[in-house]
């Protein structure tokens, strides 16, 4: 066997550990912000909310930046789950004080304006990709 299937067949079992780690911890913080917020976002998407289907791209973009930057440093199976862990509760914390100091944004969203659930989701992403880069230090 070559060098390069030998080393796809030793790490690909790896490979599916830290992705099924990643993917859990992913769909944990997608479900954690959906119960968090106010109004059914996913609905409203559903019924062709512009704003609300903004918003949740942010959200889907937003949560995996910084689960990725997990991947980068990673030390062991462990390290990816407690660092994966702790970045979503601390961008689940960070997209909260977001949504604080733009109060009103629920009602917005739910009425469908666009321009300020653009700029919303512009600052989560950026807080997002911030804090990726702060894990892969």
């Amino acid at each position: 066997m070559t060098p390069a299937l030998e080393s796809l067949a030793s790490g690909f079992p790896y490979l599916i550990f830290y992705l099924l780690t990643i993917t859990i911890i992913y769909i944990m913080g997608l479900v954690i912000y959906v119960k968090l917020t106010p109004h059914n976002e996913l609905e409203l998407i559903q019924n062709g909310n512009m704003a609300a289907a903004i918003h949740f791209s942010a959200l889907i973009i937003g949560l995996a930046l910084p689960l990725a930057a997990c991947l980068i440093n990673k030390f062991s199976l462990f390290d990816v789950a407690v660092w994966g862990s702790f970045s979503l509760f601390l961008q689940l914390f960070l997209f909260r004080l977001t949504d604080a100091i733009f109060k009103g944004m629920p009602d917005r969203i739910v009425k469908n304006q666009t321009a300020p659930a653009l700029v919303l989701a512009a600052f989560k992403v950026s807080g997002s990709i911030i804090l990726a880069f702060a894990i892969a230090g």
